[in-house]
């Protein structure tokens, strides 16, 4: 193993470990040390508690910085197995437009959960009942994410895939790429089919399971799904073979 290969999965590691073993937490709105508890990070989940309600605090923040770091990691990975090296060209505007990124989902993912929260049980969508995060039982609550996921996705997913595209060709020419010619360079083989496909046969589900998760925590599960996201953005359709 490279030494690139092992400082990849220390990042993660270490992703992980500042997650569940958060030294910070809120002191009367204000974001306060607390200490390094193993035990209690381990017994009673206390990091994963101070990480929620710093979460809570200050979303916009948490946001860039969730997406953005787990994100352009993503991109690195993505470099990694495509060249054999970890060295990313233009990593800091990738990092600067996932974080960006990482704040409209935070914005997104309560906007839609709230929309979808409120219609449920009405004549507008009548599947499930309208009630409390905390109060739904697990049917309840497994309605109202695939309910939450399903519009989310049918509606913001594949714009804001193609709108990530975008910014990915204006990095890449260092200059504005107008929307013919951004049109005339993506592959129609991927944005004409094989996007719509992810968002019904992969997004849906995905994200089916992060709204069955506490608020808090939805960014965060997004940004480990935005992993998956950078291979999704750069898959290539085999080219069948040319007829006799």
């Amino acid at each position: 193993m490279k030494t690139g290969d092992i400082l990849g999965v220390l990042y993660v590691a270490a992703y992980l470990a500042i997650v569940f073993f958060f030294p910070f937490k809120i002191v009367e709105g204000s974001i306060a040390w607390s200490g390094l508890d193993i035990n209690g990070s381990i017994q009673n989940f206390t990091g994963l508690k101070n990480f929620g309600a710093v979460v809570a605090v200050y979303p916009y923040i948490s946001g860039f910085l969730k997406v953005g770091l787990l994100a352009t990691y993503g991109e690195m990975l993505k470099m990694r197995g495509r060249t054999g090296s970890w060295k990313t060209p233009d990593l800091l505007p990738k990092f600067i437009v996932w974080g960006l990124f990482g704040v409209l989902f935070t914005y997104v993912f309560a906007l839609f959960a709230k929309g979808a929260g409120a219609m449920m049980g009405t004549v507008l969508w009548p599947i499930g009942v309208s009630a409390p995060y905390s109060e739904m039982t697990f049917i309840q609550s497994l309605t109202f994410a695939f309910t939450t996921s399903f519009w989310m996705n049918m509606i913001f997913c594949y714009p804001m895939m193609l709108g990530h595209e975008w910014f990915n060709e204006v990095i890449k020419a260092k200059r504005f790429v107008g929307g013919t010619e951004f049109l005339e360079h993506i592959d129609k083989k991927v944005w004409g089919s094989f996007m719509l496909k992810v968002t019904v046969l992969f997004w849906i589900p995905a994200h089916t399971v992060t709204f069955t998760l506490p608020p808090d925590y939805r960014i965060l599960m997004s940004a480990l799904l935005s992993l998956a996201l950078g291979f999704i953005l750069t898959v290539k359709p085999k080219k069948k073979p040319a007829a006799a």
